[in-house]
């Protein structure tokens, strides 16, 4: 383990393949934080979730919006409205019977905003409950692509650790270990693959196949994957323990 590994940012993503938030803390419940990516956009045309990284290339559209839900997600309780912003001076709420139009017009296709549950479309993958990326990662990317900008944001992970000065794929060495983070605590049992969508452009962010690039060198791979093995608060500060199996 590094000596000190902190919780520096914490994202939430309450659509698939589209902006999120940035929060202060997050409860994780048994399947992850509450509410991540519970919305996808769904390409009723193919009958699938639409992604960035998918075959269409009017995908990459969704990755300028950005979405946030207008409560706090509650266990429990049904889910709170989600507001989208297009990025265009145009925002919705899910509630409202103009948002489908909206973005089917934007997309080019027949489409529709629906739960992320594989009940109107099938879901398109299933992994552990929390992605965890380090800053010693992202320093050893840069790296191998020094005009990079390197930044959770490119990855999209739920949990973003500072470890200080160090460098080199670090939550790696984190697999097949327990991982305690504030009220939280999570069997890290996966590597995450990277896929194009850490190429595409999004708010200051420009389109960077090199970003791609730099994680080949390590088999495509830049953070982890956790199950939750303890419900709890995760706050931004929070220090991050291991426990060696």
């Amino acid at each position: 383990m590094t000596k000190s590994a902190m919780v520096a940012g914490l994202y939430r993503y309450p659509v698939q393949s589209v902006q999120g938030e940035e929060l202060a803390a997050v409860t994780f419940g048994p399947k992850g934080i509450q509410g991540d990516r519970a919305f996808a956009i769904a390409d009723l045309e193919l009958g699938v979730v639409a992604h960035v990284s998918g075959a269409k290339k009017h995908y990459r559209d969704m990755f300028s919006w950005r979405a946030r839900y207008l409560a706090e997600p509650q266990a429990g309780a049904d889910l709170p409205l989600v507001e989208l912003d297009f990025g265009d001076g145009t925002i919705l709420r899910n509630d409202d019977p103009a948002l489908d139009k909206a973005i089917s017009d934007r997309l080019g296709m027949d489409a529709a905003f629906v739960r992320n549950d594989g009940k109107r479309v099938p879901l398109l993958f299933e992994h552990s409950h929390c992605h965890l990326l380090t800053s010693a990662t992202l320093k050893r990317l840069h790296q191998n692509h020094e005009s990079g900008i390197f930044v959770p944001a490119r990855f999209r992970p739920n949990t973003y650790l500072d470890c200080g000065d160090e460098v080199g794929f670090l939550e790696q060495e984190w697999l097949g270990h327990k991982l305690s983070l504030g009220g939280a605590s999570f069997d890290i049992n996966d590597v995450c693959k990277r896929c194009a969508l850490t190429t595409r452009a999004q708010g200051d962010l420009p389109s960077d196949p090199g970003i791609l690039q730099a994680t080949a060198l390590n088999k495509t791979v830049a953070g982890v994957y956790g199950s939750v093995v303890g419900q709890g608060v995760v706050k931004v500060g929070d220090v991050a323990k291991i426990a060696r199996a």
